[in-house]
């Protein structure tokens, strides 16, 4: 009995002896985590690009001034992380039967060169619409590099939107289309 009990021992040593050695131990699970950061917004006003009255068949330019994002504080520590893929959520509500097509713009400065262009279109029948769009490998390393030096990112929404009618449009100055952003990012938790 005291040669099994002696054997079962040593066994035992040497399994705890080797898991301790392992620096990566294979039956731990790994997963990822999804986190949702929402992005700083501002909606596009129609009053301005648009008379007061549009005739059907009248289109206009519309866009936001490039809005700035900060990356510092607990956003930037999930997004210093591991990022295996991340993707832009737009959501658009408008009050008006207006269609556009707008690309909604990501940069590391006001005045940089976009890391990623995400192009937003909707039918005028749309009251709201929300796209996931996944990001470049340039946008994420843009993220991720602005993460780790507490910077910010930017974004702009610039577009052209149409009315076709029937009849006259009349605009007011509450008739908006509203944009709502935000950044669903995949984080290793455990690897």
């Amino acid at each position: 009995m005291r040669i099994r009990t002696l054997a079962a021992a040593c066994a035992a040593a040497t399994v705890t002896c080797v898991t301790l050695a392992c620096k990566d131990v294979p039956f731990l699970p790994k997963w990822d985590a999804d986190w949702y950061v929402p992005l700083t917004s501002q909606g596009v006003v129609l009053l301005g690009p648009f008379a007061a009255t549009v005739p059907p068949g009248t289109s206009a330019n519309v866009s936001f001034t490039p809005l700035q994002q900060s990356l510092d504080g607990t956003i930037g520590s999930v997004l210093r992380e591991e990022l295996s893929n991340a993707s832009i959520i737009v959501q658009l509500t408008k009050t008006v039967p207006i269609s556009g097509a707008d690309t909604l713009f990501l940069a590391s400065g006001p005045a940089a060169v976009p890391s990623d262009t995400i192009p937003v279109s909707f039918a005028a029948s749309d009251v709201s619409k929300t796209d996931t769009v996944a990001l470049s490998g340039s946008g994420l390393a843009m993220i991720r590099n602005q993460a780790q030096s507490s910077g910010s990112i930017y974004v702009l929404l610039s577009g052209r939107v149409s009315y076709a009618g029937p009849g006259n449009l009349n605009i007011t100055s509450s008739d908006s289309i509203g944009v709502k952003l935000a950044l669903l990012a995949t984080i290793a938790v455990s690897r």
